[in-house]
C-alpha cells in the first residue's frame, strides 16, 4: 500500500504543484506580500464572524476542490499515466486519500487556521462549516480520483424527457450552447453560480456596516464576472471542438456575437439578479447597469483572447487571475468603469473579428 501512495503521490501530487508553481507562487506573493499578519488576523475575524460570511473561503476551496478534481481526471486519461488504471484491482483507497490531503494541503492550511480562530471566539457553527468542508472537499477528491481510476470511460445518455423536447421544438443557437456546457460541466457551472453570488452578497452585505463607494459593488462584479470566465473557456470549446461545423455556417459574424452576449446573459442571470437585489439604496442604478456592461465586455474580451492562441485551461485560469488582479486595481484607483468597459469591448471585438475564421485548435 505504501507503494501505490509513493506511485500516486508522484504521478499526481508532485505534478499537480510543478504544474500550477506560478499559480501557488503569484498566490503566495499576494497573501503575503501585500498583507501583513495583522491583516490576516482582521481578515480571518471576518471570515468567522457569522456562518453567511464563512461561506466565502469555503466558495474558494470548492473553486480549488474543482481545479484540483479537473486535474486528475485529465491527468490519468494520458496514455503515459495508463499503468494507474491497474491500481483499482488492489486496496488503493489509503492512496487514493494520500493524494487528495496532499493537493488539497493549502485550503487545509488555511482551514485548520480559521478552525481554531473560530475556537478561540467559540464560533461553534463556523467550525462545523470548516470542518463539514473539508471533509466534504477530501471525500469527493478521493472518490472522483477513484472513479475516474476505475470508469475510464463513462457513457452518458440523455434523459428520454430531454430528447421529446428537442424532437418537438428547433433550439436557437443560445440555447444550444447553454445547455451544452451546463450538460458538458454541471459541477463546475453550479459552483461557480453559488461562489459568485456568495461573493456579491458578502461584498453588499458590508454596506450595512459602514458608508462604501459604489467601488466595492464593482469589485464584487469584476470577481464574479471573472469567475465566469471559466464558462467562456467551456463555450469556445464547444465551438471549436464539440461544434465543429459552427463556424463554418453561413452565419454573419454580427449574429455570432448576439449569439455569445445572450448566452453569457443566460448563464450569468443568477449574478445580474442579486446585483439588482442587492444593490444599496444609496447607489445610483447606473452603477447596476455600468456592473452588468462591465461584466459582459470582461467575458467578450476573454472570449477574444481564447482565439488569439490556443491554451489549456490551467492556463487560461492563470491569466483571469493577473487580469483580474489589474481590474480590481483600476477599479480601487477610480479608474471610470465606462472607460475600462469601452476598452474591453473593443479589444474583445477587434480579436474575434481578426482571429475566429482563421483560430485552429
Amino acid at each position: 500500500m505504501n507503494n501505490f501512495s509513493q506511485v500516486l503521490t508522484r504521478t499526481l501530487t508532485t505534478e499537480f504543484y510543478r504544474v500550477n508553481a506560478m499559480f501557488f507562487l503569484v498566490a503566495i506573493g499576494f497573501c503575503f506580500g501585500f498583507m501583513r499578519g495583522v491583516e490576516h488576523i482582521a481578515l480571518a475575524g471576518f471570515f468567522v464572524g457569522s456562518p453567511w460570511l464563512a461561506m466565502i473561503p469555503v466558495g474558494v476551496w470548492i473553486l480549488y476542490t474543482i481545479k484540483v478534481v479537473i486535474y486528475n481526471r485529465r491527468e490519468v486519461k494520458f496514455e503515459k499515466n495508463w499503468f494507474l488504471y491497474s491500481l483499482p484491482l488492489g486496496n488503493a483507497i489509503p492512496a487514493y486519500v494520500t493524494v487528495a490531503v496532499g493537493q488539497l494541503a493549502p485550503i487545509i492550511a488555511y482551514g485548520s487556521f480559521l478552525f481554531f480562530f473560530a475556537l478561540k471566539q467559540q464560533q461553534w457553527l463556523v467550525m462545523s462549516i470548516i470542518l463539514v468542508s473539508l471533509g466534504s472537499m477530501i471525500i469527493i477528491t478521493t472518490w472522483r480520483l477513484g472513479h475516474s481510476l476505475t470508469y475510464p470511460l463513462h457513457e452518458k445518455s440523455t434523459p428520454t424527457p430531454i430528447r421529446k423536447l428537442d424532437q418537438l421544438f428547433a433550439k436557437p443557437a443560445a440555447w444550444i450552447f447553454s445547455e451544452g456546457i451546463v450538460r458538458s460541466q454541471p459541477g463546475m457551472v453550479y459552483v461557480t453560480k453559488i461562489v459568485a453570488c456568495l461573493v456579491i452578497y458578502g461584498a453588499t452585505q458590508l454596506y450595512l456596516y459602514d458608508q462604501y463607494d459604489e467601488r466595492l459593488y464593482l469589485m464584487a462584479a469584476c470577481a464574479a464576472f471573472s469567475a465566469n470566465l471559466a464558462l467562456v473557456f467551456q463555450y469556445q470549446k464547444l465551438e471549436v471542438v464539440d461544434l465543429m461545423m459552427f463556424r463554418s455556417l453561413p452565419i454573419p459574424f454580427t449574429n455570432r456575437m448576439i449569439t455569445f452576449v445572450v448566452t453569457m446573459l443566460i448563464l450569468c442571470f443568477p449574478e445580474i439578479a442579486i446585483l439588482a437585489t442587492n444593490r444599496p439604496e444609496y447607489l445610483s442604478i447606473t452603477n447596476y447597469f455600468s456592473a452588468i456592461l462591465f461584466g459582459i465586455s470582461l467575458l467578450l474580451a476573454g472570449y477574444g483572447k481564447l482565439y488569439v492562441r490556443s491554451i489549456d485551461f490551467d492556463s487560461f485560469t492563470r491569466q483571469i487571475f493577473f487580469v483580474s488582479m489589474g481590474l480590481l486595481l483600476t477599479i480601487l484607483f477610480k479608474v471610470p468603469i465606462l472607460v475600462a468597459t469601452g476598452i474591453l469591448f473593443v479589444a474583445g471585438f477587434i480579436l474575434i473579428k481578426k482571429n475566429y475564421y482563421y483560430f485552429q485548435p
